[in-house]
């Protein structure tokens, strides 16, 4: 069950641009995806040892910490845990974004010969079908939401790899772009976030009945996505080269599989709101609650507060989806800040701080080697994805 819950989280929705990653990246974009998986299945396992300490008397480990939070205000204490719980939310929130953009942008692919509507209205119009699902507050209604959501997007990248098939004499290695350092980095981001699901693995370790198996659950989750990933992308980008769009449904040139392949799509993102909100929508209530008492939770006027801000967050998060409509660019963009920082330099620097002194010489080079590649390739994604986007609004 934890092995089902991991690969669900690195195989979601951000799994639809890799094969725009690989379109940006080339060969070099395919050696990315496996070697961001190796990346951030070590530094995995980093963040839950962190949770754990010693016994000086006995030498016995026991879990001290609960979540990635704890972790960052005992590096850090007194800011550790705003700055780990900031960067968190900004990736979940970036997500909803995200999933904006991705049904304004399948809607308007389909329905551009019958609807006389263009991407932003499209946009407005999804948030407000999406509006009544982020007032689901019960976890467990969330978690069955999640898991048909899930059937759904698997049922969605099977149509996208089937429909690939049937083009395979269509396909061609002349169409893998070759290396360009203006656009790898962008497509790096996009991988990177693809795997972005650090936040809950001390969830998951806690919740296992015999943890000791984590290690080899992170193993088999990452290299069973690593491996669809790589599939996808390449397939995707063999068969429409240079074409490749950064939501691949767009490229299906076939009704049937279009149709059916983004009927799943939109069903997994509208599934999959809930428990995006659900996070961002709970440290938003930690945070801001307490300054209205009299809008508490079963207080008279709990209701207000409700309708207040629900409405008012999703709708900020409709704008940033209006003023950016490109979804594998946005992508890139997050996950050039957010991933890199929960992915690759958080762990590593936590793990360096909290168990430096049982640490080889080799294994202080290899955290560090780590922070430095994450530092630097999400820089680089930062600045070319930020560039990017400007040019397509220029254009």
């Amino acid at each position: 069950m934890a092995g089902w819950n991991v690969s669900n989280l690195i195989q979601g929705t951000g799994i639809l641009g890799v094969p725009y990653a690989v379109r940006m990246g080339g060969w070099a974009g395919v050696a990315a995806i496996v070697v961001v998986a190796w990346v951030c299945c070590f530094t995995g396992k980093l963040l839950v040892d962190c949770l754990y300490e010693e016994s000086k008397r006995t030498g016995q480990r026991k879990r001290v910490r609960e979540n990635y939070p704890d972790v960052g205000e005992a590096t850090w204490p007194g800011w550790g845990n705003k700055i780990v719980s900031v960067v968190q939310v900004c990736e979940m929130y970036g997500g909803i974004v995200m999933y904006i953009v991705l049904l304004a942008t399948i809607f308007y692919d389909m329905l551009k010969d019958f609807a006389p509507l263009d991407i932003y209205m499209w946009a407005v119009a999804c948030a407000v079908v999406a509006l009544p699902l982020i007032f689901i507050t019960r976890v467990s209604v969330i978690a069955w939401i999640s898991m048909m959501s899930v059937f759904a997007l698997l049922s969605g990248l099977l149509a996208i790899i089937i429909y690939c098939f049937t083009e395979f004499d269509r396909m061609s290695l002349r169409n893998i772009p070759v290396f360009e350092p203006s656009t790898f980095p962008i497509g790096f981001g996009i991988i990177v976030f693809s795997y972005c699901a650090h936040a809950v693995f001390p969830g998951v370790e806690g919740s296992m009945q015999d943890p000791q198996k984590f290690p080899l659950m992170m193993n088999t989750s990452f290299t069973l996505a690593a491996f669809n990933k790589v599939l996808l992308g390449l397939l995707a980008v063999l068969r429409f080269g240079d074409q490749t769009e950064q939501v691949v449904t767009v490229n299906m040139g076939s009704k049937v599989f279009n149709y059916l392949s983004n009927a799943f799509v939109v069903a997994n993102v509208l599934l999959a709101f809930p428990i995006c909100m659900f996070v961002v929508l709970e440290t938003w209530d930690n945070k801001m609650l307490p300054l209205f008492p009299h809008l508490q939770p079963k207080r008279k006027y709990h209701w207000f507060w409700l309708i207040l801000t629900r409405p008012l967050l999703l709708t900020f998060a409709l704008f940033l989806s209006v003023i950016v409509p490109h979804f594998g660019l946005l992508m890139g963009l997050i996950g050039s800040f957010t991933g890199t920082c929960l992915s690759f330099v958080f762990p590593c620097v936590f793990h360096l701080k909290l168990k430096w002194k049982r640490l080889a010489w080799y294994s202080v080079v290899l955290r560090v080697f780590v922070i430095f590649f994450g530092l630097v390739c999400g820089g680089f994604g930062l600045v070319f994805s930020g560039r990017e986007l400007v040019k397509t609004f220029e254009s």
